[in-house]
């Protein structure tokens, strides 16, 4: 009976020893995990109030520009300078229809705006660039269109420069363009004025391209009729081409190249020949 006491007693003294023992390494971790868990959270917080102040800095910072950059003259537009491929474009002309943008604010200032202002009162510009130079100044480069013949108009014996637009130019003839002689028109062609359509032009100079090298007949002069759109190009033997211009210009050139055998084209002294006539073909 003692033995038995006593053994039990040890064994209760040993699980109550194992028990404490177990218990002060829990009791050490859940309060080291706790103290970690706060340290954690008060770090979160910090630097959460940290990116909340430098939210706040930035957006300060942000509203305190764009007051300055609306109410403040620093950014307002003062200076244009023009950039120009051509000698002949009138900078204080474009400076004075440009005098509207003169103190509007850079920022909010369109490009768009500009290019239609100076596209609608500068017909000869083709391309125009827009940049800025902060705080206060723009750049513009203009590039015109390039002159395409020398118009020398028979009414009132007067020479001009058309672009491939078009446009009547200021330029002065040039001695390298092909003479386009004009006919049937009294008005006098001023510069900057819209004289016709860019593709009776390409018609043109296809048609002239195309008795050249594909009959390979030799040219003399050109003549435009702009009222009636015609088009009568002379060949070195006084042979004159009568083409329309509203047609295509291929179908009338393939006629005169399938008959030129019949009709004699090379061979006869050949008055004019008509090529108007849709799939026909008459010439004296």
């Amino acid at each position: 009976m003692f033995r038995k006491k006593t053994f039990q007693r040890r064994k209760s003294f040993l699980l109550d020893s194992n028990q404490n023992l177990r218990k002060k390494p829990k009791k050490l971790r859940n309060r080291g995990l706790n103290f970690l868990a706060k340290t954690l959270f008060l770090h979160q917080i910090l630097k959460l109030f940290r990116a909340s102040f430098l939210f706040s800095v930035a957006l300060f910072c942000m509203a305190g520009f764009v007051i300055f950059s609306i109410f403040s003259p620093y950014f307002n537009l003062k200076k244009i300078s023009i950039i120009r491929d051509n000698p002949n474009i009138d900078i204080e002309k474009i400076e004075t229809s440009l005098q509207e943008f003169y103190g509007e604010n850079l920022l909010f200032l369109s490009h768009e705006d500009i290019e239609k202002q100076l596209l609608n009162t500068f017909l000869e510009f083709r391309k125009i660039d827009i940049s800025e130079n902060w705080p206060s100044e723009m750049q513009i480069k203009i590039t015109i269109s390039p002159p395409l013949f020398t118009l020398f108009n028979i009414e009132t014996a007067n020479f001009s420069v058309i672009s491939e637009d078009g446009i009547i130019l200021s330029e002065k003839p040039q001695s390298q363009l092909v003479v386009l002689k004009i006919q049937e028109y009294k008005k006098t062609l001023f510069p900057g004025e819209k004289f016709t359509k860019k593709e009776t032009l390409d018609k043109i100079k296809q048609a002239k391209f195309a008795l050249e090298h594909q009959i390979k007949l030799p040219i003399k002069e050109i003549l435009f009729f702009p009222t009636a759109r015609e088009l009568h190009i002379i060949s070195e033997k006084d042979t004159a081409i009568w083409i329309d211009l509203q047609l295509e210009i291929e179908p009338q050139i393939r006629k005169l190249e399938l008959s030129t055998n019949e009709i004699g084209l090379f061979s006869k002294n050949i008055k004019h020949i008509d090529l108007r006539i849709p799939k026909q073909i008459f010439w004296k």
